[in-house]
């Protein structure tokens, strides 16, 4: 497997868990939500993909996310389901399924085990591996939002936390950290950016991932780095990710996100 895929499996985070994304309910009431991001090339500008993504909310909590990955005119192509079913708070049960290459990947909950599959591609077998024992900083895709937030105040101070993320593609998990490296403003908003890199020596050799996020309500803002997404040679793409506040929506009910769990996905882009 190439490096570049093990720091690709973190870029999950853009597709990431709001933790902070409140819905203005009362605690038990169902509320749904939904929001876009745009992935364009970091070296020339034009649009690479699109995100959409679909959350059904109990109170503050997030019950279930589904995200579309769309071509450029927002034909879908690939989909992910998320769920926080395990018993860690930071590693979320998902399934992401690419129908241009056939890949799939994710993690299925097996009682108080949980199940790391990959496929590589439509011909290949898939690939499963159980891991029985889990460190107990382990970090899973969208989760990583909810160990940002939980870690916020840590992270502001100045401090590098370092923690396990999994990675499907190996099945197996890596040494990643995490520390602020600035404060910027993307319009009129404060933001605080974050770099994610791969522990140990790798981290030097490989480049890291920078998100930027609201500094006053949290709210992921940027993506920049490798994606978790790949092109149709099956690279991951190294793009920017905007997810702008006015994408934000209050959805009157579930049809959306139901809609987004029965959408059919192209095997092809159009040009």
């Amino acid at each position: 497997m190439k490096t570049g895929h093990c720091v690709a499996s973190l870029a999950a985070l853009a597709i990431l868990w709001p933790g902070v994304v409140h819905a203005e309910t009362i605690t038990g009431m169902r509320s749904y939500l939904s929001y876009d991001g745009t992935a364009v090339d970091s070296e020339d500008g034009r649009v690479l993909y699109r995100e959409s993504h679909y959350l059904a909310m109990e109170g503050a909590s997030v019950l279930e996310r589904l995200v579309l990955y769309r071509c450029a005119d927002g034909t879908p192509f690939a989909r992910k389901r998320v769920a926080p079913v395990l018993d860690s708070p930071w590693l979320p049960e998902f399934d992401l399924t690419d129908a241009r290459l056939g890949y799939r990947e994710g993690v299925d909950a097996k009682g108080k085990l949980f199940e790391v599959f990959v496929q590589e591609s439509a011909s290949d077998a898939v690939e499963r591996e159980t891991l029985k024992e889990a460190p107990p900083d382990l970090v899973g895709d969208a989760g990583f939002d909810r160990f940002v937030q939980d870690h916020w105040d840590a992270l502001v101070a100045g401090e590098t936390l370092r923690f396990n993320f999994l990675v499907p593609s190996r099945l197996d998990y890596l040494g990643f950290k995490v520390r602020q490296v600035g404060e910027e403003r993307i319009g009129e908003r404060p933001v605080r950016v974050f770099r994610l890199a791969l522990g140990g020596l790798l981290g030097l050799v490989v480049s890291g991932i920078d998100v930027s996020y609201d500094a006053d309500s949290r709210l992921l803002m940027r993506f920049s780095g490798l994606t978790n997404v790949r092109d149709p040679k099956g690279e991951n793409y190294v793009a920017r990710i905007d997810f702008p506040p006015d994408a934000r929506r209050n959805e009157a009910g579930a049809d959306a996100l139901e809609a987004a769990r029965s959408a059919t996905l192209v095997s092809t882009c159009a040009m």
